[in-house]
């Protein structure tokens, strides 16, 4: 007599059930598949739509340049350069007539705000996002010079948020341009609703930022922590954070990235401030963002040595002035000493 027995390997002990055969696991497989690749389609065609409506905004930013009103209100009269003491490094100094708006017949209230949609509808250009607007500067230091600004009011003085950033890092890979924020009238905010400005980097001399060889310069022996490092500028002996990204961490801006860098920044931006004593914005304070690097300084004043207003461009390297008096008395100055005048020892 012969025996036979028959075993069906199984996971677990289960009901009675039908077979499944391996005609199951290919349909089951194929549909996989098949969804992998919708899947696959629809982030390459949403980034596609990315791409192109960054390319639209740095056209139209662009080419709407010499069609806007504030053309004309642009008028370098005279630029030099200001050596940077012991370093191969100049900082520019620009002397810039600023032809002044009419004012409007009717008296300005004090609710009168200058970024509302139908004050500023010359300067408009697009909108970022549900909560952010692009404009241009009423009153710009070189051309293309841009404004992101809240389309519903909220204060200068109030915290930078991930919207904030959110609506910055796309003018920011739109534009070759850094980014700069104003935090109170110590820092030379002359505007109580919400804005963040962009220069394009080619407002530079062969389009080096100073403060961005000064970056580079910095020397620092602690490794990246999660993408970013804290450190200081070693030319700078006042109160300021230096947040250096890791290759990579900021440079790709990509339509499924953008709100996860824009949250990143938002906590980079309150780790700087607590490192600075003003996680409560009880002081003013400025801030540049490019794609490499995060820089926070605290101010103590808007004028330095009673001449000179300095915002957050001065910073990286570019000092404004109003006249040949002004340029002169600058020209006589060390730049670094022009920045400690405004800011707290460190």
């Amino acid at each position: 007599f012969f025996f036979f027995f028959f075993f069906q390997a199984e996971d677990g002990i289960r009901d009675r059930s039908p077979s499944r055969g391996l005609g199951d696991v290919y349909k089951r497989q194929g549909l996989e598949t098949v969804l992998t690749g919708i899947r696959s389609l629809y982030r390459q065609l949403t980034q596609l739509k990315f791409q192109s409506y960054l390319q639209l905004l740095s056209k139209k930013i662009r080419s709407n340049w010499q069609r806007n009103p504030n053309v004309e209100r642009l008028r370098v009269l005279r630029e030099d350069a200001l050596p940077l003491r012991d370093r191969n490094i100049n900082f520019s100094v620009k002397v810039i007539a600023t032809k002044k708006y009419e004012e409007p017949k009717e008296k300005k209230s004090v609710d009168y705000d200058p970024f509302e949609r139908k004050v500023c509808e010359k300067n408009y250009l697009a909108s970022l996002s549900k909560t952010h607007a692009l404009i241009y500067n009423k009153f710009p230091l070189v051309p293309s010079h841009v404004l992101v600004i809240t389309k519903e009011m909220e204060r200068q003085t109030s915290f930078i948020n991930r919207n904030d950033f959110y609506a910055a890092l796309k003018v920011l890979q739109a534009m070759n341009c850094f980014v700069f924020f104003n935090g109170g009238a110590a820092a030379g905010s002359s505007q109580r609703h919400k804005h963040l400005q962009a220069i394009p980097f080619d407002s530079f001399p062969n389009c080096n930022m100073p403060l961005n060889a000064l970056v580079e310069a910095t020397e620092e022996n602690d490794a990246f922590v999660e993408g970013v490092k804290y450190t200081k500028v070693d030319a700078f002996k006042f109160k300021h954070v230096l947040c250096k990204f890791e290759r990579g961490f900021m440079s790709k801006i990509s339509c499924g990235s953008i709100e996860k860098q824009a949250k990143a920044l938002e906590e980079i931006y309150m780790e700087c401030q607590r490192r600075l004593g003003n996680s409560d914005l009880h002081l003013a304070y400025n801030f540049i963002l490019t794609k490499n690097w995060f820089f926070v300084v605290l101010r103590k004043s808007e004028v330095a040595l009673g001449v000179v207003k300095i915002n957050g461009a001065g910073f990286t390297g570019s000092f404004a002035v109003g006249s040949e008096e002004e340029l002169d008395f600058v020209m006589r100055q060390d730049p670094i000493q022009i920045l400690q005048a405004v800011t707290f020892p460190a």
